[in-house]
């Protein structure tokens, strides 16, 4: 699929629909998310005015078809938000597809207020008799109608329910467009389908549909939070990206708990250089920290990585020069490795493991319970004392650390932690082809040993002296060493 195009969507609600939440979730999740994309021109919602069913359709002008097959269209469909989900389990039937552009004639900037639209299959013997015949009779005719505004030919390159016609055949859809007040049912449209030239070409029709459609509805991009974006399932990833456009990107993930500011001390020291070289630095807050959707999807490490192939498709970043995370962060780079090999070049994982335990997860269940019985600040207080040094446990680094846990969303603290409860990544990491870069505090439990075992093929582990499971806010000089030293 290539060039210009349409994208038409036909639905049917079931005897389980509830009209409200239908029309809630077309018009402000489903439509808006594909709007937000620069390929998708326009999008409108339409009723059907001839009671037929399907009773609903949604239309899109596409200016390339080819982005329709690529990842940052193909996941609106792929990570569905558990809303959209219910609602469509309740559909009795929805039909899409896909067509190529293949002529037009007038002009209209705003929706068509009614649309006449004929689907129509073709022996392809005479589609050039039919074609000549469209474009020297049947557009002038049709063009004289009252209120008549534009005429679109599309041919179907992707079939819907029924598929795509046997060899031998082709199928077309004419969209006319009309204004509220036309003459559709006027003599002009019936001289236009009543000449002698149309009753000879019909021999060439294998069927024909005729649609007759009301404009309910447009819709505008998904509304975005300066600075975010906004995820298929609706979760929200806050970023900040600086420094020079040309220069090579450092992605960095936080912790579970924190916010993209446990990063700014080595942020800025990419930014002003290091080798002689400085760098663009892109970071963001991970799904769950400020809020958790009601329709977002369960937090798995999966969702995790593929937050951020999208957060780089909506920067225009193709690929980042490294990926740096810490704890749940760390999991995220060694998963991005995995998931999105032609993504990144490098990758560092800090403080983490590469699967979850048993007794791992009995601490997690804890830590919620702690939150949800005694608040966020008790949660904050045990989480940094565990994460720091005792000699840093009053550092200025240990309290802007408490101040961030104490601030972040319980319910996305509790879908974090399950992610962390349920993740095995040992069977992939022999595919991982980037070369990485292992890093742990060496104050931080068992995990610097625990690391040194992951057998990632090309890697290497470097120790942080005097420090935790946040070694570049405890020993920011020794981190930025053994980070430099590898990009």
């Amino acid at each position: 699929m290539e060039g210009p195009g349409y994208l038409a969507v036909a639905i049917q609600p079931g005897p389980q629909t509830d009209e409200t939440a239908f029309h809630d979730w077309y018009n402000n999740e489903h439509g808006p998310l594909r709007l937000r994309l620069p390929f998708i021109l326009n999008g409108n919602r339409y009723t059907a005015a001839d009671d037929k069913t399907p009773a609903w359709t949604a239309v899109y002008d596409v200016s390339d078809l080819a982005w329709l097959d690529k990842r940052i269209y193909t996941r609106l469909r792929e990570e569905r938000s558990q809303r959209e989900k219910r609602v469509m389990s309740t559909f009795e039937s929805l039909d899409r597809k896909i067509y190529s552009l293949y002529s037009s004639h007038g002009a209209t900037e705003k929706p068509a207020p009614v649309q006449h639209a004929v689907s129509i299959r073709l022996h392809e013997s005479g589609v050039a008799e039919w074609d000549k015949w469209y474009e020297e009779e049947h557009i002038d005719m049709i063009s004289k109608v009252p209120g008549w505004l534009r005429s679109r030919r599309f041919k179907l390159v992707v079939g819907g329910l029924n598929g795509m016609p046997p060899a031998g055949q082709l199928e077309f859809l004419a969209v006319h467009d009309y204004t509220a007040q036309n003459g559709i049912n006027g003599a002009e449209l019936q001289n236009a389908q009543n000449t002698p030239w149309r009753e000879n070409i019909r021999k060439h029709v294998v069927s024909r549909e005729l649609r007759h459609w009301k404009h309910y509805h447009t819709f505008y991009p998904l509304n975005e939070q300066p600075s975010s974006v906004t995820t298929t399932d609706g979760a929200q990833l806050r970023f900040q990206l600086e420094g020079d456009p040309q220069a090579p990107v450092i992605v960095f993930v936080n912790s579970i708990l924190t916010t993209l500011h446990i990063w700014d001390g080595v942020a800025k020291a990419l930014l002003q250089g290091v080798n002689g070289k400085s760098y663009r630095v892109l970071r963001y807050n991970a799904r769950g920290y400020s809020q958790q959707d009601a329709k977002s999807n369960p937090t798995r490490f999966d969702l995790l990585a593929d937050d951020l192939e999208y957060l780089l498709q909506r920067l225009n970043i193709e690929k980042a020069h490294a990926v740096v995370g810490v704890s749940m962060g760390g999991v995220t780079s060694i998963n991005f490795a995995i998931r999105h090999p032609d993504m990144l070049d490098k990758f560092v994982a800090c403080d983490c493991n590469v699967a979850a335990g048993a007794a791992n997860n009995k601490a997690w269940d804890e830590r919620i319970e702690l939150a949800r019985s005694k608040g966020m600040d008790a949660l904050a207080d045990v989480t940094v004392k565990r994460w720091f040094t005792e000699a840093n446990h009053g550092s200025a680094n240990a309290k802007k650390t408490q101040e961030m846990v104490a601030d972040a969303n319980l319910d996305g603290f509790a879908q974090n932690a399950g992610a962390l409860c349920n993740y095995d990544l040992k069977d992939s990491l022999a595919s991982i082809k980037a070369p990485g870069l292992l890093i742990a505090g060496e104050g931080d439990g068992k995990l610097p040993e625990v690391m040194q075992g992951f057998g990632i093929p090309n890697t290497t582990f470097k120790a942080i002296p005097n420090a935790g499971h946040l070694p570049m806010l405890e020993n920011h000089e020794a981190f930025m060493e053994a980070l430099a030293a590898f990009l």
